[in-house]
Protein backbone atom coordinates (compact mmCIF):
# COMPACT_ATOMS: atom_id res chain seq x y z
CA UNK A 1 0.00 0.00 0.00
CA UNK A 2 2.76 2.36 0.80
CA UNK A 3 4.45 1.45 -2.58
CA UNK A 4 1.06 2.40 -4.53
CA UNK A 5 0.82 5.51 -2.62
CA UNK A 6 4.07 6.65 -3.35
CA UNK A 7 3.42 6.16 -6.83
CA UNK A 8 0.83 7.93 -6.84
CA UNK A 9 2.14 10.72 -5.27
CA UNK A 10 4.53 10.90 -7.73
CA UNK A 11 2.36 10.43 -10.62
CA UNK A 12 0.52 13.79 -8.94
CA UNK A 13 3.23 15.57 -9.30
CA UNK A 14 4.26 15.05 -12.69
CA UNK A 15 0.53 15.45 -13.93
CA UNK A 16 0.19 18.84 -11.79
CA UNK A 17 3.22 20.05 -14.07
CA UNK A 18 2.21 18.71 -17.19
CA UNK A 19 -1.14 20.47 -16.86
CA UNK A 20 0.10 23.71 -15.86
CA UNK A 21 2.62 23.51 -19.09
CA UNK A 22 0.29 22.59 -21.75
CA UNK A 23 -2.21 25.30 -20.17
CA UNK A 24 0.81 28.28 -20.05
CA UNK A 25 2.26 27.10 -23.54
CA UNK A 26 -0.69 25.65 -25.21
CA UNK A 27 2.04 23.33 -27.42
CA UNK A 28 1.43 20.57 -29.54
CA UNK A 29 3.05 17.68 -27.83
CA UNK A 30 4.70 15.17 -29.89
CA UNK A 31 3.07 12.04 -30.69
CA UNK A 32 3.05 8.72 -28.32
CA UNK A 33 5.98 6.01 -28.62
CA UNK A 34 3.14 3.59 -30.13
CA UNK A 35 2.75 4.82 -33.86
CA UNK A 36 -0.95 5.27 -34.80
CA UNK A 37 -2.16 3.33 -37.58
CA UNK A 38 -2.53 5.13 -40.63
CA UNK A 39 -6.75 5.75 -41.20
CA UNK A 40 -8.84 7.74 -44.35
CA UNK A 41 -10.49 10.96 -43.44
CA UNK A 42 -14.08 10.09 -43.38
CA UNK A 43 -16.63 12.27 -43.65
CA UNK A 44 -18.46 13.98 -41.14
CA UNK A 45 -20.90 11.13 -38.55
CA UNK A 46 -24.54 11.43 -39.02
CA UNK A 47 -26.33 13.32 -36.65
CA UNK A 48 -26.79 11.00 -33.62
CA UNK A 49 -30.56 10.90 -31.67
CA UNK A 50 -29.71 12.72 -28.57
CA UNK A 51 -28.29 15.73 -30.35
CA UNK A 52 -29.84 18.82 -29.25
CA UNK A 53 -29.95 22.36 -30.64
CA UNK A 54 -29.68 25.89 -29.18
CA UNK A 55 -29.92 29.24 -31.14
CA UNK A 56 -29.19 26.43 -34.16
CA UNK A 57 -26.28 25.44 -32.48
CA UNK A 58 -26.05 21.83 -32.50
CA UNK A 59 -24.39 20.22 -29.39
CA UNK A 60 -24.35 16.23 -28.36
CA UNK A 61 -23.08 14.85 -25.17
CA UNK A 62 -23.00 11.45 -25.54
CA UNK A 63 -25.01 9.17 -23.61
CA UNK A 64 -26.11 9.52 -19.85
CA UNK A 65 -23.24 7.94 -17.63
CA UNK A 66 -24.88 7.05 -15.03
CA UNK A 67 -28.11 5.65 -16.77
CA UNK A 68 -25.64 3.78 -18.73
CA UNK A 69 -23.94 1.92 -15.80
CA UNK A 70 -27.75 1.37 -13.90
CA UNK A 71 -28.80 -0.40 -17.43
CA UNK A 72 -26.01 -2.41 -17.96
CA UNK A 73 -26.45 -3.70 -14.06
CA UNK A 74 -23.46 -1.93 -12.39
CA UNK A 75 -23.68 -0.79 -8.89
CA UNK A 76 -21.28 1.31 -7.40
CA UNK A 77 -19.33 0.75 -3.90
CA UNK A 78 -18.89 3.91 -1.48
CA UNK A 79 -15.33 3.24 -1.05
CA UNK A 80 -13.05 5.88 -2.94
CA UNK A 81 -10.11 5.66 -5.37
CA UNK A 82 -8.08 8.65 -6.31
CA UNK A 83 -8.39 9.18 -10.12
CA UNK A 84 -5.63 10.77 -12.23
CA UNK A 85 -8.04 13.33 -14.03
CA UNK A 86 -8.99 14.55 -10.89
CA UNK A 87 -5.36 15.36 -10.10
CA UNK A 88 -5.23 17.22 -13.12
CA UNK A 89 -8.11 19.35 -13.06
CA UNK A 90 -7.55 22.32 -10.99
CA UNK A 91 -10.13 25.32 -12.66
CA UNK A 92 -13.05 23.81 -10.96
CA UNK A 93 -14.28 21.84 -13.50
CA UNK A 94 -16.29 18.63 -11.87
CA UNK A 95 -14.85 15.21 -11.83
CA UNK A 96 -17.19 12.50 -11.32
CA UNK A 97 -16.19 8.94 -9.97
CA UNK A 98 -17.52 5.63 -9.22
CA UNK A 99 -16.19 2.61 -8.44
CA UNK A 100 -18.10 -0.12 -10.04
CA UNK A 101 -19.83 -3.31 -8.55
CA UNK A 102 -21.19 -6.47 -10.39
CA UNK A 103 -22.51 -9.40 -9.30
CA UNK A 104 -21.02 -8.16 -5.81
CA UNK A 105 -17.59 -8.19 -7.20
CA UNK A 106 -15.02 -5.22 -7.80
CA UNK A 107 -15.79 -5.15 -11.68
CA UNK A 108 -13.39 -1.26 -11.92
CA UNK A 109 -13.44 2.30 -11.44
CA UNK A 110 -14.68 5.28 -13.35
CA UNK A 111 -14.23 8.79 -13.15
CA UNK A 112 -15.13 10.99 -16.03
CA UNK A 113 -15.41 15.05 -16.29
CA UNK A 114 -17.59 17.45 -19.26
CA UNK A 115 -15.69 20.18 -20.68
CA UNK A 116 -15.19 22.27 -23.33
CA UNK A 117 -10.63 21.99 -21.89
CA UNK A 118 -11.07 18.31 -22.39
CA UNK A 119 -8.51 18.25 -25.39
CA UNK A 120 -6.15 20.47 -22.95
CA UNK A 121 -6.52 18.03 -19.77
CA UNK A 122 -6.03 14.54 -22.23
CA UNK A 123 -2.89 16.46 -23.52
CA UNK A 124 -1.62 17.72 -20.02
CA UNK A 125 -2.56 13.76 -18.61
CA UNK A 126 -1.11 12.14 -21.94
CA UNK A 127 2.19 14.19 -21.56
CA UNK A 128 2.35 13.44 -17.65
CA UNK A 129 2.01 10.12 -17.87
CA UNK A 130 4.28 9.42 -20.93
CA UNK A 131 7.30 10.73 -18.60
CA UNK A 132 6.37 8.98 -15.43
CA UNK A 133 6.30 5.57 -16.68
CA UNK A 134 8.44 2.70 -15.43
CA UNK A 135 10.62 0.14 -17.07
CA UNK A 136 7.64 -2.28 -16.84
CA UNK A 137 4.94 -0.44 -18.42
CA UNK A 138 3.27 -2.53 -21.13
CA UNK A 139 0.54 -3.39 -23.91
CA UNK A 140 0.83 0.97 -24.34
CA UNK A 141 -1.58 1.53 -27.00
CA UNK A 142 -1.68 5.36 -27.56
CA UNK A 143 -4.22 6.09 -30.99
CA UNK A 144 -7.29 8.30 -32.64
CA UNK A 145 -10.07 6.05 -33.08
CA UNK A 146 -12.38 6.64 -36.44
CA UNK A 147 -15.11 5.06 -37.41
CA UNK A 148 -17.87 5.43 -39.61
CA UNK A 149 -21.05 6.97 -37.49
CA UNK A 150 -19.07 7.69 -34.60
CA UNK A 151 -17.73 10.72 -32.76
CA UNK A 152 -13.30 10.73 -33.08
CA UNK A 153 -11.83 9.10 -30.20
CA UNK A 154 -8.47 9.44 -28.28
CA UNK A 155 -7.37 5.94 -26.28
CA UNK A 156 -4.66 5.95 -24.16
CA UNK A 157 -4.30 2.52 -22.34
CA UNK A 158 -1.68 0.59 -20.57
CA UNK A 159 -0.23 -1.65 -18.08
CA UNK A 160 2.21 -0.16 -15.44
CA UNK A 161 2.29 -1.86 -12.23
CA UNK A 162 4.99 1.29 -11.07
CA UNK A 163 1.52 3.58 -11.16
CA UNK A 164 -1.69 0.58 -10.72
CA UNK A 165 -2.47 -3.05 -10.66
CA UNK A 166 -4.92 -2.41 -12.81
CA UNK A 167 -4.97 -1.62 -16.45
CA UNK A 168 -5.24 1.95 -16.49
CA UNK A 169 -7.31 3.86 -19.84
CA UNK A 170 -8.24 7.27 -20.76
CA UNK A 171 -10.72 8.19 -23.32
CA UNK A 172 -11.51 11.22 -24.65
CA UNK A 173 -14.56 11.84 -26.56
CA UNK A 174 -16.68 14.96 -27.71
CA UNK A 175 -16.24 17.06 -24.58
CA UNK A 176 -15.94 14.22 -22.51
CA UNK A 177 -12.87 12.59 -20.60
CA UNK A 178 -13.44 9.32 -19.14
CA UNK A 179 -10.80 6.94 -17.15
CA UNK A 180 -11.08 3.27 -16.24
CA UNK A 181 -9.28 1.25 -13.90
CA UNK A 182 -9.51 -2.44 -15.03
CA UNK A 183 -8.64 -5.37 -12.95
CA UNK A 184 -7.41 -8.49 -13.98
CA UNK A 185 -9.97 -10.41 -15.77
CA UNK A 186 -12.31 -7.85 -16.00
CA UNK A 187 -11.36 -6.73 -19.26
CA UNK A 188 -14.03 -7.86 -21.66
CA UNK A 189 -16.50 -6.26 -19.30
CA UNK A 190 -15.04 -3.06 -18.84
CA UNK A 191 -14.51 -2.38 -22.46
CA UNK A 192 -17.78 -3.22 -23.26
CA UNK A 193 -19.18 -0.45 -21.80
CA UNK A 194 -16.84 2.12 -23.16
CA UNK A 195 -18.14 1.52 -26.33
CA UNK A 196 -21.22 2.26 -24.82
CA UNK A 197 -20.19 5.00 -23.37
CA UNK A 198 -18.80 6.16 -26.76
CA UNK A 199 -21.36 5.63 -28.92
Amino acid sequence: MKKYSSAIGIVAILLILGTADALLTDAVLPQAQVPEMPTQPLPPPPKPPNTTSTNGIQRTSGPNVLDTLINNRFTFDSSREDSLIGMIISDGTEVNSRVLIKDGDRAGFIAWTESPRVKVYYLALKEALHTSFTPNVHDLIDETKRQLGKPVTNLLTFMDPGISEDRLVFIRVRERLFEFHIPEGKDDLIFELVEKLTE
